[in-house]
C-alpha cells in the first residue's frame, strides 16, 4: 500500500511538473535556441561568479543543450513525454556542467534550480 501511495504521489509530482514545462514551452518556442542559451549563460555568469573559461565552456554546454531542447519544445508529444525527454536533456547537461563547475557552484547552480521550481509551484497554485 505503502509503494502505491508513493508511486501516485511521484506521477502526480510529474504530471504538475508536465503542466508547467509546458506553460513555459509555449513561452521557449518563441526564443531562439542560440539567444536562450546566451541568456542563461549571462545569468549563470552572474549569479555563479563564472571565470572568463568557465564561462566560456558554459556557454558552449547551453547552446549545445538549447538545440537539442529545440525538437522536444516543437514537438507534438504528450506531456508526459515531453517532461522524460526534458529531464534526460537536463541529466545529461548537469553531468556536463558538473565537470566545469566547482562543488561550490554546482550545489548554488542546482539550489537555483529547486528554487525556480517552487517559484513554478506557486505560481500553478
Amino acid at each position: 500500500m505503502k509503494n502505491l501511495t508513493t508511486g501516485v504521489c511521484i506521477i502526480f509530482t510529474m504530471l504538475l511538473f508536465a503542466d508547467n514545462a509546458l506553460a513555459q514551452q509555449n513561452r521557449l518556442a518563441d526564443i531562439p535556441a542560440e539567444q536562450r542559451a546566451q541568456l542563461q549563460t549571462q545569468r549563470m555568469k552572474e549569479t555563479l561568479h563564472l571565470d572568463s573559461a568557465q564561462a566560456e565552456k558554459v556557454s558552449a554546454i547551453n547552446l549545445s543543450y538549447a538545440r537539442k531542447m529545440d525538437p522536444i519544445i516543437a514537438g507534438s508529444g504528450s506531456k508526459l513525454s515531453k517532461l522524460r525527454a526534458f529531464q534526460q536533456v537536463n541529466a545529461a547537461k548537469e553531468k556536463e556542467l558538473q565537470m566545469v563547475l566547482s562543488q561550490q557552484q554546482f550545489r548554488q547552480f542546482k539550489q537555483q534550480q529547486q528554487e525556480m521550481k517552487q517559484e513554478l509551484k506557486k505560481r500553478k497554485s
